[in-house]
C-alpha cells in the first residue's frame, strides 16, 4: 500500500468522523485536517513518480549488463575459436568450429538482449500504468473532498444568512410593534 493509499483513507477516516449538524443532513469536518492531507498528498505524488523512475533506470541497468554479458560471451568464444585454430593441425574443422560457436554466442547474446528489452519494457508499463492510476485516483479524491467542502461551506453560510434574515425580521416586527404602541400613547 503506497503513502498515498494510506492518506486517502485518513482522509475517508476524517469525513466519516464528521459530526451531524442537527436538524440537517450536514456534517461539521476539521477543515485543517483535510487541508494537511492533501498537502500530504501532493507531496508524496513526486515521491511515486521517483519510484516510477527508479523502474526506468532499473531497466537502463538490466539491459546494459545483458549487452555486457553478450560481448563477454562472444569475445570469449572469439578466443576460444583462435586457441583452437592455433593448437588444430586441422584448420578447417576449428574455422567450422570457431564460426559455430560465434554464431551461437551471437544468438544468445541477442536473445539475452531481447528478454531483458522484454522484461524492462513489462516492468516500465507496469510502474507507468500503477504511478497513473495512483495519481488519477487522489486527484480524483482531491477533487471530491474540495467539492463536499464547498458544497458545507456553502450550505452552511446559506443557514447562517436565513437565520440572520430572519432575526432581522423579527427585530423589525418588534420595533413596529413598540413604534405604534408609543404612536397609540400620544
Amino acid at each position: 500500500m503506497t503513502n498515498t493509499d494510506i492518506l486517502l483513507e485518513d482522509l475517508e477516516d476524517v469525513l466519516e468522523e464528521a459530526t451531524a449538524i442537527p436538524l440537517s443532513k450536514k456534517h461539521a469536518v476539521d477543515i485543517e485536517k483535510i487541508k494537511t492531507i492533501i498537502e500530504d498528498i501532493r507531496l508524496n505524488t513526486p515521491q511515486e513518480t521517483k519510484q516510477a523512475k527508479a523502474i526506468v533506470d532499473s531497466r537502463n541497468t538490466i539491459i546494459e549488463d545483458a549487452k555486457k554479458e553478450a560481448a563477454d560471451i562472444i569475445q570469449k568464444a572469439q578466443e576460444e575459436a583462435r586457441e583452437m585454430i592455433a593448437r588444430d593441425e586441422i584448420t578447417k574443422t576449428a574455422q567450422a568450429e570457431a564460426t559455430e560457436i560465434i554464431a551461437n554466442a551471437n544468438e544468445q547474446g541477442r536473445q539475452i538482449v531481447e528478454e531483458a528489452q522484454n522484461q524492462a519494457s513489462e516492468i516500465l508499463g507496469n510502474s507507468t500504468t500503477q504511478a497513473n492510476e495512483m495519481v488519477t485516483s487522489a486527484q480524483n479524491k482531491s477533487r471530491e473532498m474540495l467539492t463536499a467542502v464547498n458544497n458545507y461551506a456553502d450550505e452552511t453560510l446559506l443557514s447562517i444568512d436565513d437565520a440572520l434574515y430572519k432575526a432581522l425580521s423579527d427585530v423589525r416586527r418588534i420595533r413596529d410593534g413598540i413604534s405604534n404602541v408609543q404612536n397609540k400613547n400620544r
